[in-house]
């Protein structure tokens, strides 16, 4: 059963801008599929359509339910979204509020929610942070509690705006792990070609607003054609070890 029906999806910037141009694309339940494509491709956008954070004309269904703005806030209780700017997402006093916050909505109660809170910091690697403030972290730190925040959460969905910008190689390898164990559909927008190969079997090749071939991630990576036309380089272990066709 496809959990995300994108149908005819447009949105157009407050400056007349297209920004989405008729997109169309089912994810089932589940899969992992990362969002890849050239600056300004509509990456983030797509994110944020899917979430009912921004307003588009067409269709988006979850899980056979039809997104609007009267269901947009219900809805996104079944999912977590990692913001590209972590400012954007911490905003309480301590790390473990920021880490906590919302899941009273999802019926749990205090101890329940610190625990889940205190888990996922763990999983980050950030045990000891808690009463620290977000403000006082390094950005790579910052990061790891927006990663933190959609653990604790264990969403149906859960979609990742370049979630590995800034961390450093330790980070990095650390989220793939996590990322790997991680139930749900998974989103992963990002620049880190690298990344989407060893993380998503499946890609969203977007430029332009548009999508430009929707399969298998080592296929479209690898076609170094496809690649160029659309400003993006073939990851160094493709060229590698390039698959035989």
């Amino acid at each position: 059963m496809s959990q995300i029906s994108v149908r005819r999806l447009s949105y157009t910037y407050s400056d007349g801008v297209p920004a989405l141009n008729d997109l169309e694309f089912q994810l089932e339940k589940g899969s992992r599929t990362a969002l890849v494509g050239p600056n300004g491709a509509g990456k983030t956008s797509l994110l944020l359509a899917i979430t009912g954070l921004i307003h588009t004309q067409g269709e988006i269904l979850i899980n056979d339910t039809p997104l609007s703005a009267k269901n947009a806030d219900s809805l996104r209780e079944q999912m977590s979204f990692v913001f590209q700017n972590p400012d954007e997402m911490l905003f309480m006093p301590t790390v473990i509020e920021d880490v906590c916050f919302g899941l009273d909505t999802l019926g749990l109660d205090e101890k329940m929610a610190l625990e889940r809170g205190q888990a996922a910091l763990s999983q980050v690697s950030l045990d000891g942070y808690e009463q620290r403030s977000a403000h006082h972290l390094s950005y790579g730190e910052r990061r790891k509690v927006c990663i933190a925040t959609a653990l604790a959460r264990r969403s149906d969905i859960t979609l990742f705006d370049e979630p590995t910008r800034e961390l450093d190689p330790y980070g990095r390898r650390n989220f793939i792990k996590l990322f790997d164990k991680m139930a749900g559909t998974l989103i992963l927008a990002t620049h880190d070609l690298e990344l989407v190969l060893e993380t998503c079997k499946q890609m969203i090749l977007l430029d332009e607003g548009q999508i430009i071939k929707i399969g298998k991630t080592a296929e479209i990576l690898g076609d170094l054609q496809l690649m160029e036309s659309h400003k993006l380089e073939v990851p160094h272990s493709l060229t590698r070890h390039p698959h035989s066709h």
